[in-house]
């Protein structure tokens, strides 16, 4: 039975997304990296990390021959849409084109990974939740705070968020920028439940082999099915969180100064540059 097949979908996608695009050594090396990260969580045999190693360079093939050429093209949009100050509507278009690459990938991830007919053992289904549960810390401990706790903690995260893409906000830019974030909704409950209800579903899928066996439409299911109990109580949240975000980061536009947003536009540009390279490299 395929018991490989559910544990790539997260974890893939994580780790590529702190990979891809970020430098030439981390998005070349990726395969390995992840390879690595993946071991780690399951404690792999011989057997089970060689046939990881395979599939993964596939994906990752398939990832620089057909996603770069898509990245390259959103983030010199995304630079002509900050050149003025990005409105909200340009924002959720940019933030649903993300949304759709990251779909793609797990898609592919899907058909890449999910042959592996070599089954993990109990203790590896194990090591994979108690690894789930230590990522999850962060959000438990976020939920245990105070709401005027939870407040401060988003606003100074997105705040750094903010200051690392504009560069250092005046006095009384940063007063502005800091009342409007703190009127964004607080999605982190919602998120936690999707994630948590979504994992339990995966862990079930895993004990429940090889009783009821495991194919990629089932597992295609659990990761990407927007109908799912989880998927649309979470839908709403999402949407209205990100709608809110565009507002405010249409708003905050408005205050930046030129140099600010040439700064902006400078460092998509320049990440469109090097996935153009790492393109050619392939």
């Amino acid at each position: 039975m395929n018991r490989l097949k559910l544990f790539f979908l997260s974890l893939v996608l994580a780790l590529l997304a702190g990979c891809a695009g970020i430098a030439d050594m981390a998005y070349n090396n990726a395969p390995s990296l992840v390879a690595s990260e993946i071991d780690d969580v399951f404690d792999l045999d011989g057997v089970q990390s060689e046939q990881l190693d395979n599939r993964l360079e596939h994906f990752f093939l398939w990832h620089r021959q057909q996603e770069l050429a898509r990245y390259e093209d959103f983030l010199d949009r995304a630079a002509l849409a900050a050149a003025d100050g990005i409105t909200a509507a340009e924002f959720l278009l940019l933030r649903n084109e993300v949304n759709d690459a990251r779909q793609r990938a797990l898609d592919k991830a899907i058909d890449s990974l999910g042959d592996l007919a070599v089954t993990l053992s109990p203790a590896q289904i194990e090591n994979f939740e108690a690894y789930h549960r230590e990522r999850s810390e962060e959000y438990r401990d976020y939920l245990e705070k105070s709401e005027q706790q939870r407040e401060i903690y988003r606003v100074e995260r997105s705040f750094d968020r903010l200051e690392n893409w504009f560069g250092d906000f005046d006095y009384y830019q940063e007063k502005r920028v800091r009342a409007r974030l703190s009127q964004l909704p607080d999605i982190y409950l919602p998120w936690y439940e999707y994630r948590e209800q979504r994992h339990q579903a995966l862990l079930k899928a895993l004990r429940d082999l090889p009783a009821s066996g495991l194919d990629q439409q089932r597992l295609r299911g659990i990761m990407l099915d927007p109908t799912t109990a989880y998927a649309r109580a979470f839908d709403s949240a999402r949407r209205s969180y990100w709608e809110a975000y565009g507002a405010a980061l249409e708003d905050i536009s408005s205050w930046l100064s030129d140099q600010q947003r040439q700064r902006v536009v400078s460092k998509l540009q320049g990440y469109a540059r090097l996935v153009e390279r790492l393109r050619e490299q392939g």
